[in-house]
């Protein structure tokens, strides 16, 4: 009995060591082909668990992108909008509320478009990727994403891209999980961010590295004034952020 417990145990470390290496080897590479796989993993749990570990306030970020897109969109008659890396496509639902909107959602991942597709009827849902995206130039009005453009391969590209296709005075509005700046914050949100969320999400999915990978990639992605600086490099101006929440999101916007 002992001789199986401690092979149990040993098993449990392996595999958390194999998580760990893999999701440093994607957070080196960003891989189209990886990060696709990894999505297709956690499509069944995903919104389960990001509703769960945001314990529901994903909801309002997404509220507070919404808002303001509909105040961009105002002297628009019939605005487009294209949502990248839509993942299974709650974005993109809550921005077709729009009145007179049309939502377009692309993704790399077929499972979390599935899901999409089910929950959002009234979207067109596409397979693609953000550095080439299957679209003309100055197509879209408005261009969003939520919680993906940190898993960019190509960030500099990705955003381009958001400025090629959006047309001239177009907004790009962009959320992203945001490392709090205040410290008393930052060391409750660091313990729960980097030990309990990752061990608790592994019990609902089959994915080894993908709750591994997620506080290294916020972690490494570029914040607040760089971030915008990465926005003016790809062409846009106006570029500002609006922390949420205690600093545990932030929304970016910036205008063609």
């Amino acid at each position: 009995m002992e001789n199986q417990v401690d092979k149990t145990d040993s098993k449990k470390l392996a595999l958390g060591q194999n998580g760990k290496a893999e999701a440093d080897s994607l957070l080196a590479t960003k891989s189209n082909v990886e990060i696709q796989r990894m999505f297709d993993e956690v499509a069944p749990t995903y919104d389960l668990l990001n509703h769960v570990l945001s314990f529901g306030i994903d909801y309002y970020w997404r509220h507070n992108a919404k808002r303001y897109a509909q105040k961009a969109l105002k002297s628009i008659e019939k605005p487009a909008i294209l949502d990248v890396a839509t993942g299974t496509g709650d974005l993109a639902k809550a921005l077709s509320g729009i009145e007179n909107t049309k939502v377009t959602g692309l993704d790399l991942s077929e499972e979390m478009l599935m899901i999409a597709r089910k929950k959002c009827p009234d979207v067109e849902f596409l397979s693609g990727k953000a550095e080439a995206l299957p679209f003309q130039d100055e197509t879209y009005h408005v261009v969003s994403a939520g919680f993906g453009v940190r898993n960019f391969q190509d960030l500099p590209k990705g955003l381009s891209e958001f400025h090629r296709v959006l047309k001239p005075g177009g907004h790009a509005i962009i959320i992203e999980p945001m490392i709090p700046r205040n410290p008393v914050i930052n060391g409750l949100y660091q313990v729960y961010f980097q030990s309990i969320l990752p061990k608790f999400a592994k019990l609902f999915t089959k994915s080894s590295f993908a709750y591994d990978y997620l506080p290294k990639s916020v972690a490494s992605f570029p914040q607040c004034e760089d971030f915008l600086s990465i926005l003016v490099n790809a062409g846009f101006q106006d570029a500002s952020f609006i922390p949420m929440t205690f600093e545990t999101a932030i929304m970016y916007v910036a205008r063609k």
